[in-house]
């Protein structure tokens, strides 16, 4: 699937690659688990996250 393989080499983001497979965020995490294929976060990308964690709810 092209958007496993863009994500495993870091030229899309989660969202853009749940994007390009037709999929849910949390399908696509699933996806790569089973594929096992490591996120791609850094420490900016996890505060990013909680940012707006905290800002929508």
């Amino acid at each position: 699937m092209k958007a496993l393989t863009l994500f495993k080499q870091r030229k899309v983001s989660l969202g853009l690659g749940a994007k390009l497979a037709g999929i849910t965020l949390s399908e696509f995490i699933d996806l790569l688990k089973e594929c096992n294929i490591q996120l791609n976060l850094d420490q900016e990308d996890v505060e990013e996250a909680l940012q707006t964690a905290r800002r929508v709810l």
